[in-house]
């Protein structure tokens, strides 16, 4: 019995001693890394954690070829998606996804997995893959020690997101389809009081579409705003693109009359020169 009452007391002095130790904050050996990119009209996210070398061989030992890998360390690396994008000619919806990786000498097999609560790739399912592709593995000249992934190459509808680590590079290829969101935004847009005459007409100059719709918009807004120097610059713009020299330059010649009434000596700078710029252009073209 008195064995008993020591060892209880015992275990309730640990267990009270555990319990009552403070809590260290302790450089973490894979640092935890949170990336949001904006791309097309929402935004690609990641979070992971990267793991570095510190002295040991990478893929092929630390990282064995052929297996699943989280892709970082820890918890499953997660990227998400803020609308539908396709990847290797496959669409994936908008969503969160644990992304997993198979290495290998010549070709990796990239994973997009539903289950997003794993640690490590130990209970990867297979049904649960949204998407499987494959790509080559490049080689970087200068080895990385810290895993980085990063999303690069960005246009309005492409980017890249890139792994980097030792002397291994590997590209994921994104796809998305902004003008199905913006033209469709556009459209309904216009059906309201406030038409967004500006922003439409700038979406249609910067993805090389029909730049006749685009000039109409300028227009009516030269109507509601005909004091406003930018209305005439963008039409002076549009009009340059369509080889419309003659009306673009009485369109920048206009913006540079209204603009010397801006009180903002900044941007008055700024469009006296970007106006000038057309002038000077259309003279080249003569």
């Amino acid at each position: 019995m008195k064995i008993t009452a020591y060892l209880l007391f015992a275990g309730l002095l640990l267990t009270t001693g555990v319990q009552a130790q403070t809590k260290l904050s302790i450089p973490p050996l894979s640092p935890q890394a949170h990336l949001r990119q904006q791309f097309s009209t929402s935004y690609i996210d990641l979070s992971y954690s990267r793991p570095s070398l510190r002295g040991r061989v990478g893929f092929g030992n630390l990282v064995p070829n052929g297996t699943v890998w989280r892709t970082g360390a820890n918890t499953i690396t997660k990227v998400r998606f803020g609308e539908e994008v396709k990847i290797g000619g496959q669409a994936v919806p908008a969503g969160t996804y644990a992304l997993l990786t198979i290495p290998g000498a010549k070709e990796w097999t990239l994973i997009l997995n539903r289950d997003t609560a794993q640690w490590g790739a130990y209970e990867y399912k297979p049904a649960l893959d949204v998407l499987r592709t494959t790509v080559k593995p490049g080689k970087l000249a200068t080895p990385v020690e810290t895993m980085m992934l990063n999303v690069e190459n960005l246009r309005p509808a492409s980017a890249d997101i890139v792994l980097s680590w030792e002397r291994t590079q590997v590209t994921l290829a994104i796809l998305a389809d902004p003008d199905r969101i913006v033209i469709g935004q556009i459209q309904e847009a216009m059906k309201g009081a406030e038409k967004p005459y500006m922003q439409a007409a700038q979406y249609y100059f910067n993805t090389g579409k029909d730049l006749n719709p685009a000039i109409s918009w300028v227009e009516e807004y030269i109507k509601a705003n005909p004091a406003k120097y930018f209305g005439y610059y963008r039409k002076a713009k549009l009009l340059q693109k369509q080889g419309r020299n003659q009306e673009a330059v009485a369109a920048a010649n206009k913006s540079l009359e209204l603009v010397q009434t801006d009180k903002n000596e900044v941007s008055k700078a700024e469009y006296m020169h970007l106006n000038q710029e057309i002038l000077a252009a259309a003279v080249k073209k003569k």
